[in-house]
């Protein structure tokens, strides 16, 4: 595994280096999103970076909250973020404010820019999944034969011939599945998507999505369980319904519907 990367003389911690590679792609791509539906890429990136902000700082205020005896007693680790540091949901909720703010102060329709912000999330989240690869997070189950990879070694070098050893030699690569359909799913839609109906191809991306991990979850090992399923096959089984059967009610309005002039790229 590769829980840093060498830079010179340099060792630079492979999680952190590229979750920052993560949220430049994703922006880059929400932002390439952005120009198709008629969005000033400027306003993206400051929507997305004040995003970004915000959460981080809510999330890292929240784990703060928590371990407040912790922190009391060491206020320096404040400004210390290291993985298991931030907590999602207060991230995720403190990023969504920020964000719906930004729009309300610059009078900017929110609906479009969270199209842009679906692709930018599944360009940035198929970064995460190479992360999660590199650094061990996900593993997979058993089950490749040995030299289904015995080409890593050469692009990798020799410091990568313990991930290929038994019995890691024969356990799926979880999380390359996931970022390559990500990024299948991103440029599929660049290439083939309708963007006149851009909400429409946002719900089959997400659709894209949960059937990409209905499938490659069954891999995964040491999955939280449901009784005898996996908990996150179970969700995203349970999302791929509810979107095929909304998409599906409104395919006829998508057949019937007409572009605006000038709606093209």
């Amino acid at each position: 595994m590769y829980p840093s990367l060498p830079l010179g003389p340099l060792s630079l911690p492979t999680a952190q280096i590229l979750a920052i590679v993560a949220a430049w792609f994703g922006l880059a791509v929400m932002a390439r999103v952005g120009r198709r539906l008629q969005l000033d890429p400027d306003m993206i990136w400051n929507v997305g970076t004040i995003a970004l902000a915000a959460g981080v700082i809510v999330a890292r205020l929240s784990h703060a909250v928590q371990f407040w005896d912790v922190y009391r007693a060491e206020p320096l680790l404040l400004v210390s973020i290291r993985p298991g540091g931030l907590m999602l949901w207060p991230g995720v909720v403190g990023a969504l404010l920020g964000a719906y703010l930004y729009l309300i102060r610059m009078e900017v329709d929110p609906g479009p820019v969270g199209v842009a912000a679906v692709f930018g999330l599944l360009g940035g989240g198929a970064v995460l999944e190479i992360s999660n690869f590199l650094t061990g997070a996900v593993v997979g189950t058993t089950g490749v034969p040995p030299g289904a990879f015995s080409w890593l070694p050469g692009w990798m070098g020799s410091s990568y011939d313990p991930l290929l050893s038994q019995p890691a030699a024969v356990r799926h690569p979880v999380a390359i599945y996931r970022a390559v359909g990500m990024l299948l799913i991103v440029g599929g839609s660049f290439l083939w998507g309708k963007w006149a109906r851009p909400g429409r191809l946002a719900g089959q991306a997400v659709l894209a999505l949960a059937l990409l991990r209905l499938f490659t979850d069954g891999f995964a090992a040491d999955a939280s369980l449901l009784g005898s399923l996996r908990l996150s096959q179970v969700l995203a089984l349970i999302a791929a319904t509810g979107l095929a059967f909304i998409l599906a009610q409104t395919a006829d309005r998508d057949r019937q519907f007409q572009p605006e002039a000038g709606f093209t790229e």
